[in-house]
């Protein structure tokens, strides 16, 4: 588990054509980006045997599966995994479709963070973060829970929604990422 957590790699995206991925969106495309992620649920799915599939569960988080939340055009989704660590086939099936491993988050070492490159469409040059983690992680369910929260809840989402502008004034990314 200590190789885990000091492990970290990551895959800086340069753009060709002038994106700049972290830029704060007041409007996201929501039906649009969620199409995208559904899609990459069911292409990641169809690579796993399917004697794997029945203990996975794939849910569409972060800023981007809220309806109206702003946001940066880097959609999150979680894998929820019947045990840790991840079988060899559901790693496998990242690799097949294309994802790379960046590190485990630093809020727990059993949130693994797999990322996709989009290098077309909508969100060519941004990434997709899949966390891959256990039902009783408490990241992924503090993930799952803010979303559930602000699509329920007028104040859940007013509250975050201005978190997020606030963190977004920052100036940088960094400081947006700790804001919100």
């Amino acid at each position: 588990m200590e190789r885990l957590k000091g492990y970290k790699y990551t895959q800086p995206i340069v753009s060709d054509s002038g994106i700049n991925n972290e830029t704060f969106h007041m409007e996201l495309p929501y039906q649009e980006i969620k199409n995208i992620v559904e899609e990459c649920r069911d292409t990641y799915l169809a690579a796993v045997p399917q004697d794997e599939k029945a203990g996975l569960r794939w849910e569409h988080v972060g800023s981007t599966s809220i309806q109206g939340m702003p946001g940066a055009r880097m959609p999150d989704a979680l894998l929820i995994i019947p045990e840790f660590p991840p079988s060899k086939e559901v790693i496998q099936a990242f690799l097949d479709c294309g994802y790379y491993f960046s590190s485990s988050s630093h809020l727990d070492p059993k949130d693994l963070w797999w990322f996709l490159v989009f290098t077309e469409g909508l969100l060519k040059d941004h990434k997709l973060t899949v966390h891959v983690a256990m039902e009783d992680n408490a990241p992924a369910n503090r993930l799952l829970d803010t979303r559930n929260m602000c699509r329920n809840e007028e104040w859940a989402f007013t509250d975050y929604k201005e978190a997020k502008i606030a963190a977004a004034k920052g100036g940088n990314w960094g400081d947006y990422k700790k804001g919100k």
